[in-house]
């Protein structure tokens, strides 16, 4: 048998590459691993993303179906009877929109004033005035009264103080 020791002038070198082997197959390991931990991971999030872009997708062609399936229902209907599904449709619509609002006008018919209620206030059980001033004590209990009976009104010049008030109620 022969002595498998490098000599002692090319042993530095041999180590070296000895070493640089041993580091090549520690970083192709580290890297195996990675790929084994990344991949499938990566491959859960595509299969995910994919199925929540079918699942959006479906349901944005089924809500389009529905929607065109009503606007043909609502158009029979207005064919046959114009009037009256003008009216209510924008009832509907008003309904919608006004859902949401604590505020109450009742438009009364051949009056010059119409009724405000703010009902939002009396809800909260705020204490304000009608400019928003917070009012203390027993004066916020009458003017929150006075408020359910307050007739404003309709854009005309008010008759006693001369002044024109808006028609619109601010929330």
């Amino acid at each position: 048998m022969q002595n498998a020791q490098p000599p002692a002038q090319v042993k530095n070198a041999f180590d070296d590459v000895v070493k640089a082997r041993e580091d090549e197959e520690r970083i192709k390991n580290l890297a195996q691993a990675y790929a084994n931990d990344i991949i499938p991971r990566a491959r859960g999030l595509a299969a995910r993303i994919a199925e929540e872009a079918a699942a959006y997708k479906a349901s944005t062609v089924a809500k389009a179906e529905g929607e065109a399936s009503r606007f043909e229902q609502v158009y029979d209907e207005y064919v046959k009877a114009r009037a009256v599904t003008r009216d209510r449709l924008y009832l509907e619509a008003m309904e919608e929109v006004l859902a949401n609002s604590s505020k109450m006008i009742i438009d009364q018919e051949n009056s010059d004033s119409i009724l405000y209620l703010p009902l939002d206030q009396l809800l909260r059980g705020r204490d304000v005035s009608r400019d928003g001033d917070l009012i203390p004590g027993a004066a916020a209990a009458a003017v929150s009264q006075s408020a359910e009976r307050a007739e404003l009104p309709t854009g005309r010049a008010n008759r006693s103080s001369g002044r024109s008030i808006n028609r619109t109620a601010r929330n």
